[in-house]
C-alpha cells in the first residue's frame, strides 16, 4: 500500500529543485532587517527596551550596510509620530541613538497644532452661528465637532499633509 505524504512533505518535493535569485535573496533579507528594526523600534516605545540599549541592539545586527539599520530605525519611529499625543520619547530616541536633530520636529509638531486649533475655532464659531440661525444658543451649548464630516475630512487631510512633511524628514 502507498505511503500517505504530508503536506510539507510534497511542497517539499516540489519545490526541490527551485532556487531564489540574487535579488529575491536580497529582498527577503532587507524585509528580515526591516522586522527585526521594527521589532526594536517597538519594543522601545512600549517600554520594553531601554533607550541606552537601543544602539547595543542595532549593532548586533548583522548587515553588509552599516548605516542600514540606524536609517531603518528611524524610519519605524517617524513613522509611529503622532502629532495629537506626547513624542517625546520618540524624539528622544532620535536624538540619543540617531543624532537626529528634534528641533525640526518640535516645530513641525508646534505648526501642526496650531494650524489645527485655529481650524477648530472656526469650525466651532460656524458651527455656533448655524445652531444660533436654528434657535439653539446660550452658554452652555458646545458644538461636536466630531459629528461633522467636514471637520473630520479637514482632520484627515491634515494629518496626511503632515505625514508627508515629515516623511520629508526623514528623507532630509
Amino acid at each position: 500500500m502507498g505511503e500517505i505524504k504530508s503536506t510539507l512533505d510534497l511542497v517539499l518535493e516540489k519545490t526541490r529543485n527551485l532556487t531564489l535569485s540574487e535579488e529575491e535573496k536580497r529582498d527577503l533579507a532587507r524585509d528580515e532587517l526591516d522586522k527585526k528594526i521594527r521589532g526594536i523600534a517597538g519594543k522601545y516605545l512600549d517600554n520594553l527596551l531601554p533607550s541606552n540599549r537601543i544602539r547595543e541592539e542595532l549593532e548586533s545586527i548583522e548587515t553588509n550596510q552599516p548605516g542600514l539599520p540606524y536609517k531603518l530605525f528611524t524610519k519605524h519611529l517617524l513613522a509611529r509620530v503622532d502629532l495629537d499625543a506626547d513624542i517625546s520619547a520618540i524624539l528622544s530616541a532620535l536624538k540619543e541613538v540617531v543624532g537626529f536633530d528634534r528641533a525640526a520636529l518640535d516645530a513641525l509638531q508646534k505648526e501642526y497644532k496650531a494650524e489645527k486649533e485655529t481650524a477648530r475655532r472656526s469650525f466651532a464659531e460656524e458651527t455656533l452661528s448655524e445652531l444660533k440661525q436654528k434657535g439653539v444658543s446660550g452658554s452652555a451649548v458646545v458644538p461636536n465637532l466630531d459629528g461633522i464630516p467636514e471637520w473630520v475630512r479637514f482632520q484627515g487631510e491634515l494629518s496626511e499633509r503632515y505625514r508627508e512633511k515629515i516623511g520629508q524628514l526623514e528623507e532630509g
